[in-house]
């Protein structure tokens, strides 16, 4: 395993290979609105000088891994330095006000990219149009989520956010699928399984629009009967936008039912390492132990977070994922 790993110091413009210094390297990255981060320690050289805002190179036999910019470091009594970098998906922490009407979530996107000077991409398109809204005071990240959800909650198409390599791209959840296997003979080391009705699953949706022409409350209720009496009464509520009419409503209701009246299932997993991986990545699964919970041999999982080892010549990887996309 060859790693390389080149900072530029923001105050002097001078570059350093530390490729050599560094050690516990260690690279994150999760679908929760959060950047992606290197965390590691390297060496104290009195030639070499890294300041916050460096940018950061980091490739593992010549495969780009992570591009982004140095925000934290300190010193050890060892003389090792921690560093932390995060990708340009930090700068999605920004806060500002939008009023944003008649776009879709890659042309907001777009916008918002843009508007920061921040190099961005769009590989696969959304064409749903988003309702309007005055994101008051939010994150970028916020702003761009909101689009991604209200896509997802109407039409069923699901987009994240990556940086690659110094680029930031909104890209279909599809479209991170791989051919990459893990199983009983294939990079598993050990895995941790849990199935839930606890975080994210309802059986029964509510929506409600105040109508200012009635002054009267509309109320709209979807349900599956057969999963309120095996699991209770587990409700999913929201306010409508008084400009929603009733039939977007239902339609938003019954998306909102299909998505979430299901048991969540997740993974831990402990792997050998390889790069094909990061937050979003589709895998297949073939765990012989967890047949009797349902989960089948040869399915796909997503991977919602993704964490990177590379330690004395070691590449590992811990994974979190959930049930097919």
């Amino acid at each position: 395993m060859n790693i390389e790993a080149i900072v530029q110091d923001s105050k002097s413009g001078v570059a350093y290979d530390i490729s050599e210094l560094i050690t516990n390297v260690v690279w994150e990255t999760t679908l929760t609105n959060q950047p992606g981060k290197l965390t590691f320690n390297y060496i104290d050289d009195t030639k070499v000088t890294i300041s916050e805002g460096s940018p950061i190179s980091f490739k593992v036999d010549g495969k780009g891994v992570f591009f982004g910019y140095i925000f934290k470091r300190g010193k050890k009594k060892d003389e090792k330095i921690p560093v932390t970098a995060y990708d340009q998906m930090r700068y999605l922490k920004n806060k500002d006000t939008y009023v944003l009407s008649n776009l879709t979530a890659s042309q907001i996107f777009t916008k918002l990219c843009n508007d920061f000077k921040l190099s961005a991409e769009v590989k696969d398109a959304s064409s749903y149009i988003v309702s309007p809204r005055v994101h008051d005071n939010k994150t970028l990240f916020e702003i761009i989520q909101y689009g991604i959800d209200e896509t997802l909650i109407n039409t069923g198409n699901w987009h994240m956010l990556r940086d690659n390599f110094g680029k930031l791209q909104f890209i279909s959840i599809n479209s991170m699928k791989t051919d990459l296997f893990i199983g009983d003979e294939s990079l598993l080391i050990d895995f941790d399984y849990e199935s839930s009705i606890d975080d994210d699953t309802y059986n029964q949706v509510k929506l409600i629009k105040e109508n200012k022409e009635t002054k009267k409350r509309e109320i709209y209720i979807v349900k599956d009967s057969n999963t309120i009496k095996q699991w209770g009464l587990l409700q999913y509520f929201e306010k409508m936008d008084e400009n929603a009419n009733a039939a977007q409503i239902q339609a938003r209701a019954e998306m909102i039912l299909k998505l979430k009246n299901r048991v969540t299932k997740k993974l831990k997993l402990d792997c050998l390492g390889d790069l094909k991986v990061s937050a979003g990545s589709g895998v297949i699964l073939g765990i012989s132990d967890l047949q009797k919970e349902g989960v089948a041999i040869n399915q796909y999982f997503m991977v919602t977070t993704c964490s990177h080892t590379f330690q004395n010549d070691l590449h590992t990887m811990q994974l979190e994922v959930q049930v097919s996309i």
